[in-house]
């Protein structure tokens, strides 16, 4: 990729031309290409690595999770008309900030959040972004650990599993297999690229998710007709503490530059292209899902919708209930690498140079801490809350914004009216979103607890 934007030759004919390696003879030698199996080939064609599909749906399945289960309470808490709002606004936002996010990468050409942090805002702020990362995947992996339990005890509620696996101990015990044999696996890759082919399916499950809740709440509402107790507007503490789980549905940025930098074509263009197409299948999935979840289950979905299905009586949920345990421990993989990167900033090591084994040492051990704080902290709503808004408002809106001031010949003539008045926008709604929602959370747990 040049300077100017334009990329220095097509990807297909680097990946397909044998290299050459001039030796001091002046003999060429070609290099033949590594060969790969028939399937991989295949996999190759459909989803190529960088291109629009791959970064576009590893961006999807870096957010839809967790966060799509806990919007039916977000609406609930919110109202419908607020909610609506608040999720398009942040919709909208996460594809702005993306884009600054790619212009500073561009312009700096560094390959991680702290690091870029560091070159254009200072040795302090890149510290300050690295523990920011790391809390933010911490409270991530917590919310993805928690919604396995919940998935667990739904398909354990029945009286014909055994009854250990129905008792708080069993379903730890479940969760720890889980995160063993299918989890930490995922968490140890070096590249945000090896987990495309799972992505892929990972948001297909999703999808099919969300399709099973359509087809579930529309023979509902289809029988009782529209509840007529529905919260269209709400006011009050709830509205600000929800606005977390609203911001963490939406929060992408921490993968931002991997999927940046493996980009076949990196420019910040192509970074709009993709983030434009991922986040507008998430927010129509989003809408979908929380408004049809809130219309089906109203004032009682307070925290996973998951916890409203038993795949027992509703068995078109079976399929999408294994699908999601998969989809969480992709998800899980993903906020694992900028849990890295922060770390690997203090520790001033390059990912690229690592030996592979301890890369994936210090990758497990960052899993297990994750694993055992998901396992005792039982609400999911808690977690995405005070995630969202204690840490996501900086890592999606602020940061990004002065990122993008601190780029440099940033004013309203040389940027235009666009991007001078939606950098100052994104950095305010990052500050409302920082203290009231942050403050709201706090004031929940305190009443309520965790």
């Amino acid at each position: 990729m040049s300077r100017s934007g334009e990329p220095y030759g097509d990807s297909t004919e680097k990946v397909n031309q044998p290299e050459i390696i001039n030796m001091d003879n002046d003999e060429e030698i070609p290099i033949a290409p590594k060969r790969t199996n028939c399937f991989m080939r295949c996999m190759n064609k459909i989803v190529p690595p960088g291109g629009l599909f791959a970064s576009a749906l590893t961006l999807c399945s870096s957010t839809l999770g967790a966060g799509i289960l806990g919007l039916s309470a977000a609406f609930n808490d919110m109202g419908l008309v607020t909610a609506l709002i608040i999720l398009i606004i942040c919709v909208f936002l996460t594809i702005f900030s993306l884009w600054l996010l790619a212009i500073a990468a561009e312009r700096t050409g560094i390959h991680n959040y702290p690091g870029i942090v560091h070159a254009l805002l200072g040795r302090g702020a890149g510290i300050f972004m690295a523990i920011l990362l790391i809390i933010n995947c911490i409270g991530g992996g917590v919310s993805y650990i928690v919604t396995l339990g919940d998935i667990l005890k739904q398909i354990f509620d029945d009286e014909s599993v055994p009854h250990y696996l129905r008792t708080t101990s069993g379903l730890r015990l479940m969760q720890a297999v889980i995160w063993a044999g299918c989890m930490l696996p995922l968490c140890i890759w070096k590249k945000i690229d090896s987990l495309r082919f799972a992505s892929v399916v990972g948001v297909l499950f999703m999808i099919y998710f969300v399709i099973c809740l359509v087809e579930n709440s529309g023979r509902y509402l289809n029988k009782n007709g529209w509840p007529k107790d529905m919260k269209y507007v709400n006011t009050g503490n709830s509205v600000c503490r929800t606005l977390g789980t609203i911001i963490f549905a939406c929060q992408v940025q921490m993968n931002a530059f991997e999927i940046y930098h493996e980009s076949a074509n990196p420019s910040s263009r192509t970074m709009f292209r993709n983030a434009s197409f991922a986040m507008g299948l998430c927010g129509v999935l989003y809408v979908i899902a929380g408004v049809l979840g809130y219309a089906h289950f109203g004032s009682k979905v307070q925290s996973s919708i998951l916890l409203q299905y038993q795949p027992r009586v509703d068995k078109e949920f079976w399929p999408a209930y294994f699908g999601i345990i998969f989809k969480l421990c992709i998800a899980y993989a993903l906020h694992q690498l900028p849990m890295r990167d922060g770390l690997y900033y203090f520790l001033k090591l390059d990912v690229e140079k690592m030996n592979w084994c301890l890369n994936a040492a210090i990758c497990a051990v960052l899993a297990a801490v994750n694993l055992i704080l998901g396992i005792f902290i039982p609400d999911l709503s808690v977690v995405l809350g005070l995630t969202g808004s204690l840490t996501g408002s900086f890592i999606a809106f602020i940061i990004p914004a002065f990122l993008y001031m601190y780029c440099g010949n940033w004013h309203l003539r040389s940027v235009g009216f666009l991007m001078y008045f939606g950098t100052w926008f994104l950095l305010l709604v990052g500050g409302i979103a920082l203290t009231w929602g942050t403050i709201a959370s706090l004031y929940g747990v305190a009443i309520n607890g965790i």
